[in-house]
């Protein structure tokens, strides 16, 4: 990540703060799939609050290298501080009065149609009787929570809090077996540009070259052939995660040689004889078709050969599939564009109901 800033840990710290990171990577993404589904997403609000602290004090009191934070902390500019200051003062309400932090609903924002309607609730403002009864020093950081929580939405704040700490201490990120953030990416709400992974760019012109240079989200992914568009080649066929497909693709063969070259897997897929229709089996899957393969993904084709890299083909009865899926080739706004690719390229149409199996 450019500008990290590294603290220096102990084995043993590394290992307590990876642990919480986990723990707190996990509130984020429960905490956003619960604000698609209508669930109760308090106790993952009150839980991020718990953790971040949690995190902030391992670093400020009980590390060895507490200086390097404090540095850190102070090369990283006053929005830093802001963040956890805010988020100290509402952990001691949350945690230290019989008051429970909860969002304000009423000025909640809606997103979305037919794909889904996500809830973006905002923070609430702590009222003043109950401000009245902190401790001086946890009054005086009132400010920071009402100048940067107060009517701002929740997600966006748990994202700058991950995206911070992502940076102070990479090392204790907690990743699954693929290297990924665990909990990532967040699933993609059509129509909305909020970042779905803590390590992607806010500026959104930098969004297409930082989804190109790191490999595909997914276990593999299966091509059912190869078209000619314009004079460029795309690729195109499904993501797999596990034994079911929930994202197709479209990738110009030059990216596939870049991510094969980096490690990720590309087959080709010879009949349509293993996959199955599995939307009942998710209900919550609501922007596209779910396959679900009766083989074993790895066994569903042979690895790409040159003339499959180089010549139109297909496999047999898909024809119609490229029509279904080309949309990353029009011309369409640019917006939409990015949105699509970056749904498919990290894979974030994969609904909660599987991530929770």
């Amino acid at each position: 990540m450019a500008n990290a800033i590294y603290v220096n840990l102990t084995p043993e710290e590394s290992g307590a703060l990876q642990s919480r990171m986990r723990d707190l990577q996990s509130a984020v993404s429960r905490y956003y799939a619960a604000t698609g589904s209508h669930a109760d997403f308090e106790p993952e609000l009150r839980a991020f609050i718990t953790l971040t602290q949690a995190i902030n004090d391992l670093l400020s009191q009980s590390i060895s290298d507490t200086a390097s934070y404090t540095a850190a902390l102070d090369m990283h500019g006053g929005r830093t501080r802001t963040l956890l200051d805010g988020i100290k003062y509402v952990r001691n309400v949350d945690q230290h009065l019989l008051h429970s932090v909860v969002p304000d609903s009423e000025n909640a924002r809606f997103v979305g149609g037919t794909f889904g309607v996500r809830l973006f609730p905002v923070w609430k403002a702590i009222p003043v009787e109950v401000h009245d009864q902190l401790r001086r020093g946890t009054r005086a950081l009132k400010p920071a929570f009402d100048g940067s929580f107060v009517g701002r939405e929740i997600s966006s704040t748990m994202m700058d809090i991950l995206r911070l700490y992502g940076s102070l201490i990479p090392d204790a990120v907690h990743r699954d077996g693929k290297g990924e953030w665990s909990g990532f990416p967040l699933m993609s709400q059509p129509g909305l540009s909020f970042p779905l992974h803590p390590e992607e760019p806010l500026d959104r012109s930098e969004v297409h070259d930082w989804l190109s240079t790191r490999v595909p989200n997914g276990d593999v992914r299966v091509a059912m052939g190869l078209r000619i568009h314009n004079g460029v080649k795309y690729l195109y066929g499904n993501t797999w995660v596990g034994e079911y497909s929930f994202t197709p693709f479209v990738e110009t063969t030059d990216q596939v040689r870049v991510d094969t070259a980096a490690g990720f897997t590309y087959l080709a897929c010879p009949d349509m004889s293993s996959l199955r229709s599995a939307n009942g089996e998710f209900p919550d899957a609501l922007q596209g078709s779910v396959l679900r393969s009766t083989v074993n993904v790895a066994n569903q084709g042979t690895p790409l050969t040159s003339p499959q890299l180089t010549e139109e083909w297909e496999t047999p009865g898909t024809g119609v599939y490229w029509d279904d899926v080309n949309v990353e080739v029009k011309d369409i706004p640019s917006s939409w564009y990015l949105e699509i690719r970056r749904a498919r390229r990290l894979n974030a149409l994969v609904p909660p109901s599987y991530a929770s199996r």
